[in-house]
C-alpha cells in the first residue's frame, strides 16, 4: 500500500493529528466555498442582465402599453406562464427518459430557475445552471447536461415544424434567415428520432471525454416531450395573438401567423447567441409575422411588449420556484 505523506507546517515540522484534520477539512471546504461564490456571482449577473433589459426597453414598452388593452396583456402573460410550465414538463419527461424521474415540483425548480441563465450572453448558461441545480436533487451532472442538450434540440425541431404554418411570414420577410431555418427542418426532424438523438448526445459526450448514456432515448420519452412542446408553442402563439388582438382583429389568419411566426422567432433568437435571448432577431421575425394584419409600427410595439411579458413571466416563475425551494430546505432543517 502506498504510504501517504504526512501534512507538515510551512517550517517543515510534522503537524499534530488535530491540526492535520483541520487542514484537511479546510481543503475540502474550499471547493464548496468556490461553488457558493460562483453561484452568487452568476445570480448577480443574471439580475443585472434582466434589470438592464427592462430599463433599456422601458420607454418603448410604456408607449406601446398605452395603446394595448390591459386585459389582453394580462391574458397574454398567463398564456406565457402556461407555456413555461409545459416547457418544464418537456424537460422533466426527457430527464425521466434517462432514468432519473423527478417529482414535478422538484423538476420545475431546477428548470425554471435555470432558465434565467438565458438572459446572459452565450445561450449556454441555462444548461450550466440546470446541470448544477439538478446535482442538488441527486441527478448526476452528466445526465442533467444531456437532458438539457436534448431539450434544446427537440425544442428547435418542434419549433421548425410548427413554423411551417408561418410560411406566409417567410414570404414577406426580406431575409435569408427564415428560409435557412426551413432548410434545416428535414435535418432537425431526423434528429428527433430516438436512435439519432442518442447517437448525437453520445458523440457530444465522447468529445467531452465523458461516459455514454446509460440508456438510449425512447419513443415514449421523446414523444411525451414533443407533446408538451406542441402545447408550449400553442400557448406562446396565443400570447402573441392576444397582444395583436388588442390593436385590431387579426382573426384566424393572425393566429396562424402568430403561432408559426413566434416559433420561428424564438428559435432564431436562441440560435443568435451573440446577444441575450436573441434580442433584435426575435423582434424582426415577429414584425414580419404580424405585417399582414397590422402596421409595422404596431407590430413592433407588440414585439417589444411580448419580450417584456416573457421577462416578467420568467422572473415570476423562477421566483416562486426558488422561494418554495428555500422554504422546503428550512422545513427539513427544522425537522432534523
Amino acid at each position: 500500500m502506498k504510504a501517504t505523506t504526512p501534512l507538515r507546517s510551512s517550517a517543515g515540522r510534522k503537524l499534530p493529528l488535530l491540526d492535520r484534520v483541520t487542514v484537511t477539512d479546510e481543503r475540502a471546504a474550499a471547493p464548496r466555498r468556490n461553488v457558493r461564490v460562483a453561484r452568487v456571482i452568476v445570480a448577480v449577473l443574471i439580475v443585472g442582465a434582466i434589470t438592464y433589459a427592462v430599463v433599456s426597453e422601458w420607454s418603448d414598452v410604456s408607449s406601446a402599453l398605452q395603446t394595448l388593452s390591459w386585459a389582453n396583456v394580462v391574458m397574454a402573460f398567463l398564456a406565457v406562464l402556461m407555456g413555461i410550465v409545459t416547457a418544464g414538463l418537456a424537460w422533466r419527461a426527457l430527464l425521466a427518459g434517462e432514468g432519473h424521474p423527478l417529482p414535478p415540483w422538484t423538476a420545475a425548480r431546477i428548470f425554471l430557475v435555470g432558465q434565467l441563465g438565458k438572459y446572459l450572453p452565450g445561450s449556454v448558461w441555462s444548461v450550466v445552471l440546470q446541470t448544477e441545480l439538478a446535482r442538488g436533487a441527486g441527478v448526476p451532472r452528466a445526465r442533467a447536461f444531456t437532458t438539457s442538450v436534448a431539450y434544446v434540440g427537440l425544442s428547435v425541431s418542434s419549433a421548425l415544424a410548427i413554423g411551417l404554418v408561418g410560411l406566409p411570414v417567410l414570404a414577406s420577410l426580406d431575409s435569408p434567415l427564415g428560409w435557412a431555418l426551413v432548410a434545416i427542418l428535414p435535418v432537425a426532424l431526423v434528429c428527433t428520432h430516438p436512435r439519432v438523438l442518442t447517437a448525437m448526445v453520445n458523440l457530444i459526450l465522447r468529445l467531452m471525454r465523458k461516459s455514454p448514456l446509460p440508456r438510449s432515448f425512447t419513443w415514449r420519452g421523446v414523444g411525451t416531450a414533443l407533446g408538451w412542446f406542441l402545447l408550449m408553442w400553442i400557448f406562446y402563439g396565443a400570447h402573441l395573438w392576444l397582444l395583436a388582438n388588442a390593436l385590431g382583429a387579426p382573426g384566424w389568419e393572425g393566429f396562424v401567423r402568430s403561432l408559426g411566426g413566434f416559433a420561428l422567432a424564438l428559435t432564431a433568437g436562441a440560435m443568435f447567441i451573440v446577444v441575450p435571448t436573441g434580442a433584435g432577431v426575435r423582434e424582426g421575425l415577429i414584425v414580419a409575422a404580424l405585417a399582414g394584419v397590422m402596421s409595422a409600427g404596431e407590430a413592433l410595439g407588440v414585439a417589444v411588449v411580448s419580450r417584456m411579458v416573457f421577462t416578467a413571466a420568467d422572473v415570476l416563475a423562477a421566483g416562486i420556484a426558488a422561494l418554495s425551494a428555500t422554504r422546503l430546505a428550512r422545513r427539513r432543517e427544522s425537522m432534523s
